[in-house]
């Protein structure tokens, strides 16, 4: 069961996704207008797996997804980076 340290509006979290889940891709866009990350699990028996509100993934588990994470220079999150005070 592939497993991804994300970080959420409350903190870090791990979550899952099952073994039937081929690929996992992560796009940008707003939830409840606000910018976040949404995680896709795609599989062949039965709907999408659809994880939203995400401000990052830990970059020692992009590797489990099908593209990367929109990053800074300083590797944060492209989400992230957004929401922080300067």
């Amino acid at each position: 069961m592939p497993e991804l340290r994300v970080r959420k509006p409350d903190g870090w979290t791990t979550i899952s996704f099952p073994d039937a889940v081929a690929s996992i891709s992560v796009a940008g866009g707003k939830v409840d207008g606000q910018l976040c990350l949404t995680l896709t699990g795609e599989r062949e028996d039965g709907p999408r797996i659809v994880e939203t509100g995400i401000l990052g993934v830990d970059e020692c588990d992009e590797h489990l997804l099908e593209n990367t994470v929109p990053r800074t220079e300083d590797g944060t999150s492209i989400v992230l980076d957004r929401l922080l005070p300067e």
